[in-house]
Parts: C-alpha cells; sequence; structure tokens
C-alpha cells in the first residue's frame, strides 16, 4: 500500500519533475483519445512531461512507444533514461502500449517490451483504469533478447512501470 501511495505521488507530480529532465525525452502535450464503447470515448488532455516519472518509473499512455536506454553495474540497473531515438541498441528497451479494437470497440490492452540483453528482464507495473484508480497487476518477466507481450481486458488509461532488475 505505501508502495501504492509513493507511485501516485510521483505520478502526481509530473510537471514538477518535468523541469528536472530537459535533457531527456519529453512527451509533448496532446489531447489523448480511446474508445471505450461503441459510441463512446474517453478523453483527457495529457500536459507535456518526462517519460521518467520519478527514479526508475517509466509512465506511458497507450499509442506511445519510448526508447528506455539502461545503465548497469555489475548486473544491476542503476539508471534509466527515456532517449528520442534508439543509438544504442544493445542497451535499449523499447516499449510500446497499445489498445487494440474490434469493429472500433475495445478488445483489449497490450504492452510490448523488446528485451536486447543477454539476462532476463524484470519490472513491476501498476495499471489506471478508465474508472480512475491505479491497482498493481502482474507482469511475467521477457526473456533476454527478444519481445514479452503483456495483455489486459480492462480499459488502461496508462501504465507506470518501476522496479526494473535483471534475472
Amino acid at each position: 500500500m505505501k508502495k501504492n501511495l509513493v507511485l501516485c505521488t510521483l505520478l502526481s507530480c509530473l510537471n514538477s519533475f518535468a523541469q528536472n529532465n530537459n535533457e531527456k525525452s519529453m512527451r509533448d502535450s496532446f489531447t489523448f483519445s480511446m474508445p471505450v464503447g461503441k459510441d463512446s470515448f474517453y478523453v483527457s488532455h495529457i500536459s507535456a512531461s518526462p517519460f521518467i516519472v520519478g527514479p526508475k518509473i517509466l509512465q506511458i499512455f497507450p499509442g506511445e512507444t519510448v526508447f528506455i536506454e539502461v545503465e548497469q553495474s555489475n548486473g544491476v540497473i542503476t539508471v534509466i533514461s527515456s532517449v528520442k531515438e534508439n543509438k544504442n541498441p544493445e542497451k535499449t528497451l523499447e516499449i510500446s502500449f497499445l489498445q487494440n479494437l474490434k469493429n472500433n470497440v475495445h478488445s483489449h490492452m497490450m504492452l510490448k517490451v523488446k528485451n536486447p540483453f543477454k539476462q532476463d528482464l524484470s519490472y513491476e507495473a501498476m495499471v489506471h483504469l478508465v474508472k480512475g484508480k491505479w491497482i498493481s497487476t502482474s507482469i511475467m518477466p521477457v526473456k533476454a533478447g527478444i519481445w514479452g507481450y503483456e495483455m489486459w481486458p480492462d480499459i488502461i488509461t496508462s501504465i507506470a512501470l518501476s522496479e526494473w532488475k535483471f534475472l
């Protein structure tokens, strides 16, 4: 519960972190719209903000793809940072979050994570449901050198990934 409170506090402080991450990749402000029913949409204005919203915490919205460079020391992840381009593919995660539709109606959400490392990668995730609350969700580790996929039937407006480590 304490970890959830800390994560929610960090996510609510996006604007204050934006001033500290100017040299890193930032998302531009945009109007986020996603289908939630046959004739209904979830719409929200997202302010310009960093992708990394706290110490090793990535927040991503549906439709976004982010490149995350990983610094490590003796197999321990020390720093993650978002970058605009994948200039170092041997140490850069590629992460995409998508909403899949069937006949223009929500089907499921999918998170894709490309792990370029020689070790399996583990992380924790919290999802923000369209109902307005953050909840923890289980994630399978991403095997070394391949893509990992996670899917949820829920309508998720954002996901926060943290606790990155090699297994």
